[in-house]
This record gives C-alpha cells, structure tokens and sequence, in this order.
C-alpha cells in the first residue's frame, strides 16, 4: 500500500544551500548550493530536478560554476516576458575580484529556451537542453570582502506583469535591501533599495494591483511595511511592529523572528525562536490598513519542545486570486517550519471571508516529518498551486502540493501532499471555480480518535467482563445479563470450575437444613444472601465452610445430634449423618478429645483424602465436632 504522503530524495555530489520551484511548472525544482572558493573538491553547481513522479527524483540537467568563485547561496525562480523560466541567484565572485572591490554577486540563468527562441532555428532548440547564465552584475553598494547576497526573493507570477525582486546583504556592515523588478535582466531594473544597521532577517512582497505591492521585511525585532508603486519615493518602511522585551531584574531576553512570509495583504505569518533556544511559535499579525500603525497579533502556536529552534519557512495559498486586482476569497494556507532537529512541521491556516472583512483561523498542526535530512535543513519551498478552472468531475485528476527541502547533506527531498475540493454542498467559501484543501486529518484529531477509540476498546471490554461475572454469580448484578442472553449461551458460561485431580466428593444423608441453603460446587462464587451445607450429590465446600456447616445443622436439627461417620456407600469416604436418639437408640460418638489417638489418626487421614482437612490447619477445627468410632480402626486395635 502507498503511503499517505509520498516521497521522493535524491543525493547530489554537493552541499545544497538554496532551492525552489518553477512557478510554471510544479514538476520542475532547482537547488543550489557548492563547495564554494578554494581546494575543497567540491563544486558549486545548480541543478534541475524533474518531480513529475513523487516516489523519484530524476537530474535533468545542471550548469557547473566556477571553483574560484563562492557557493550559490540564495536563489528564486521567475519568468521572463517571454513566460521562459529565470533563475536569480546569488553567487560571490572570487576571492580576488572581491579583494578589488568587484562582486558581482547577482547572477541570472535560464533553464529553458524562451518562447521566441523555441521557434526559431533547430541551431537554437540545444539551449533548451541545459542552464545557460545571461548575466551578473553587482546590486549592492557594500564592498566588505565577508558580504554575500543571503537573500533572494520574488514575488508571485501574474501573466503580462513583471515581477517585483529583492536582495539583502548577509555579513555586512551596514545592511542593505535592493528591490528590482524582471522587465530587465542585463543589469536588472532597479525599484529602490532600503539601507540599515541592522540585518534583514527576512523579505517578501504581495502584489496588490497593477504595478502596486506591498513591500515587507523584519529584522530580528522589529517588522517594516511599505507599499510600491510605479513612481519612486524616497519614503523609508514603515515600522509597524516592535518585539516586546522581559521585564525584571534578570537580563532582558528577547525572541528573534527568523522568517516572514504574507498570508493575504491583510496578514503576515512570522516565525520566531524564543530566547535561549528554549522554542519556536508561529505568529500571526494583522496589519495597519494604512500601512502606518502598529500590527495586531491575531494568532499564534508554540511548535512542540522538542524543536528548540526553527531554520527556515515556506507557505503555500491553495486558493490564490486570480490577478493582482482580484480579492482574496475563502482559502486555506499550508505552512512548513523546518527545526534544528531536523524535522519538518506542517501547519493549516483558513482564511474566512465575509465581505470587506477578513478572519484567520487557529494555526493547526497536521503532520510532522522527522529525520528528513542527516544534517541541517537549509532550505523550504512549496510548488505553485493553480486549481482547475473548470468543476471538478470524476475526470479531474488528483490534486497535489509539492514539498521541497535540502540540507547540508548533499540531500533533496520532495514530499507530496495530496488536496481535495470542498464539496459543493459548502455554501459558505465556496466559489464558481473549485477550492482545495489538504486531504489530511490533523495529529490532534488522529491522537483525539485514538483516545476515544481505545476508550470505547475498555468500556466494551468492561461489560463483557462483568456480564460473565454477573452470570457465574461472582459480582452484584448491575446489567441483568442474565436477562439478555440465551439459556445455552448462560449454561457456557456459567460452567463450574474443574476439581482438582483426585477429589471426592463427601455424600451427605442429612435431611434438616437451615433456611436459605443452597447447594453449590466448590470454587463457585456464592449469593450474598446464601451459605450452603452440602450439595446432593455429596460435593463438600473447603475447609473452614465443611465444618461450620456441621454447626448450622446442629442448630437446625432440635433435639437431634449431628455427627460424622464413615460413609455408608463405599466405606472410603465421609458423611454428615442426623442421629434422632427416639428413633436410633443412643449414639456412641465422641468429640475429638475424647477420642483415642488411633480414631484420631484414621479420622485425620479420612477427612484428609476428602480434602477437608491439612496437616497445616491444626486440629482446633475438629474441636466441637462429634465423630463417630471408626470400624476398621478398632479392628485393628483389637488384632493388635
């Protein structure tokens, strides 16, 4: 049987440090990452991976860089105006040209012939075939010789509208955010740039018309918004949101946010690691509408203990608008946060909208994915996901949201979650064009129907237990079961115990008894209200009941003298035996101390293969009992 969620892990012959999807094409993934400058061996390389089957990873094709220049360190995947696949990538030049003062740092490449080019001459149709590079250039004004270009980001494809860019500086003196748009590759066309003191942790852009986004970034602390638009301002971001600091008389700490991403241009999801390694939360803010302001916590969830810190993030709209200028209608969000324990942790977010307003739901986890990578996870990203245009038949293929991570171990893998419509009987979210959902349940409700399965397990189990107890006569009776079941199933259950090996049963000719006797087998469970004697058949109850019901019959009997004797039957075994002195003249028995040692003995040994009596139980039990003399013991005395 196929797994639930299937995947799929390829090992590469280098550390991956970037990855990301084609946002055209699903089934296509490129990873970057290297050796970086120097003797190591190792490349620096990007390669295209085809996804298309979710159990394999197949290279197609990969573009080897140079060994004297650093690793890839970030990269995004856009288009061109032609709808061809770019990759923008972030790679340093060599340590001398870094030296003089010449990085360029930001590389473009294609992965594909663009459309013009895949009509033209079959001398052309070869560049589909592998990775070519188009450009660099340098964006940054730094020239520190440890600056590196740790950021790359783009914004989401809209057909016939270029795309917005940034990149931020990693190690740098001071920080510094570029912002350009794909019109223009050969340099980019620059849309401003944003400088700091601090380092951005993070960037992300959501398109909100033509040729108008919302910018955002954060640093450790604090969350900045700005709204672009085709005329260039000088206006700096916004700070709308300042991490509160402890108070008290111990060293203030403060959680570091890790990574942005936006939900909708209403929301943004921060991830954060709490102070001291001490646990990761997922943060939902509201946003000013007008920009200006200060952002409103409108959710949150503490990631599990076990993950202690949080290295990267990736969301995925599962019902995104269809142009810039289109509202956000009823959607669900899927959120992955890979840990420092190297595990992957997969959350669901609904988007509720009723008119102008707009509201998130609680942040649930569904799934978790340990051990995905040897080492440290480096990177995130989810497929772009379109849902069908047309309504969903039983010709629809399935649906499904890719997952892509790599590590520091050479690794990549892709899980793939399935996605299933809202039923159209959903009158609340539900829109002419079909919306998908993950199709899977969350851990909380898999633990919840564990819970309350196991307990349905017991409480059936319990009442089995009892009904068969109930109808062996050892509990009080609760369910009446007795009242339910078939008479043949009752006898069935109701069957005495086995007797041990070599028992005898002890006849018994007495003919008063008190009150309220029952006669029952030995190891039976008796009524409360009920003590027995002696059974018919000559069945006898251990010691000390055998005895005390000699006592009953004593009471019972009047006038007359209860006594044992020898059994008349086949002269081995013990009886109970009334004796009425008007009808059988007097008796000659004795109580046990008035018998000689030898009756002593022999009556010893008879109760003993009756097994009414142990050595171990003493002779006090015999006392106050009248024993008859034994014939075959005064024989022998006498022959003696």
């Amino acid at each position: 049987m196929a797994p639930l969620i299937p995947s799929a892990k390829a090992t590469l012959s280098y550390p991956l440090y970037a990855v990301d999807f084609d946002p055209l094409d699903s089934t296509r993934l490129l990873v970057g990452g290297g050796g970086g400058a120097g003797r190591t061996g190792v490349g620096n390389k990007i390669t295209l991976l085809d996804t298309s089957n979710p159990n394999d990873l197949q290279e197609l094709r990969d573009i080897e860089l140079s060994k004297d220049e650093d690793s890839v360190t970030s990269l995004a995947v856009g288009v061109d105006q032609d709808g061809s696949p770019l990759v923008f990538a972030g790679v340093n030049s060599s340590p001398a040209d870094v030296e003089k003062g010449k990085n360029l740092h930001f590389r473009v490449f294609r992965t594909d012939a663009s459309a013009t080019a895949k009509g033209k001459a079959v001398a052309q149709k070869a560049t589909a075939d592998k990775i070519t590079e188009i450009s660099r250039s340098a964006l940054f004004e730094g020239t520190e010789n440890e600056l590196y270009q740790r950021i790359t980001r783009l914004s989401k494809p809209f057909q016939g509208q270029p795309q917005l860019g940034a990149v931020a500086t990693g190690l740098a003196k001071a920080s510094e955010i570029v912002l350009f748009d794909t019109s223009s590759t050969s340099p980019p066309r620059s849309r401003g740039a944003v400088q700091s003191n601090k380092e951005a942790v993070d960037v992300d852009f959501i398109q909100t018309g033509k040729d108008e986004y919302l910018f955002a970034y954060c640093d450790e602390h604090d969350i900045y918004l700005k709204k672009i638009t085709a005329v260039a301002d000088a206006e700096e971001p916004e700070c709308v949101y300042i991490t509160p600091a402890t108070r008290g008389s111990e060293r203030p700490t403060t959680p570091k946010f890790r990574a942005m991403r936006f939900l909708t241009k209403d929301f943004v999801i921060m991830l954060t690691n709490i102070a001291s390694n001490s646990g990761v939360a997922l943060q939902i803010f509201r946003l000013p509408p007008s920009g200006k302001g200060q952002c409103r916590l409108s959710q949150s969830i503490r990631l599990p203990m076990r993950v202690t810190k949080a290295t990267g993030l990736a969301v995925s709209n599962l019902t995104p608008p269809a142009s810039p200028t289109s509202p956000q209608g009823y959607t669900q969000f899927v959120v992955a946060v890979a840990g420092h324990d190297i595990s992957i942790s997969l959350f669901k977010v609904d988007l509720q909208v009723e008119g102008t307003v707009s509201l998130v739901s609680k942040i649930k986890p569904f799934r978790t994915f340990k051990n995905v990578h040897p080492l440290q996870i480096t990177g995130l990203a989810f497929s772009n996901f379109t849902p069908p245009t047309h309504p969903v038949t039983a010709q629809t293929p399935p649906q499904h949201l890719k997952l892509a991570s790599v590590g520091m171990s050479n690794t990549v893998v892709v899980h793939t979650l399935p996605l299933f419509p809202v039923p159209l009987s959903v009158k609340r979210g539900q829109s002419k064009t079909p919306r998908y959902v993950v199709a899977l349940p969350s851990s909380a409700a898999v633990f919840g129907m564990g819970i309350l399965v196991s307990i349905i397990g017991i409480a059936l189990t319990a009442i089995i237990i009892q009904g068969i107890l109930e109808i062996r006569g050892g509990v009080p009776v609760y369910l009446n079961a007795r009242s339910h079941l078939p008479v043949v199933l009752q006898e069935r259950l109701g069957r005495p115990y086995e007797f041990p090996e070599g028992y005898k049963p002890i006849p018994s000719t007495a003919t008063a008894r008190p009150t309220g006797v029952n006669h029952h087998h030995i190891g039976v469970p008796l009524d409360s209200d009920s003590q027995p004697l002696a059974n018919e058949d000559g069945s006898a109850l251990r010691l000390p009941e055998f005895f005390e019901q000699l006592q009953l019959q004593q009471e019972a009997s009047g006038d007359s003298v209860v006594l044992l004797r020898e059994s008349s039957g086949d002269g081995e075994g013990v009886e109970t035996h009334v004796h009425d002195e008007e009808k059988h003249g007097a008796h000659n028995a004795k109580t046990w101390e008035e018998l000689p040692k030898a009756q002593k003995e022999g009556w010893k040994k008879r109760l003993s293969d009756a097994g009414h009596w142990a050595e171990d139980m003493g002779e006090t039990v015999l006392k106050g009992v009248l024993f008859s003399e034994l014939a075959g013991v005064v024989g022998d005395a006498v022959r003696g």
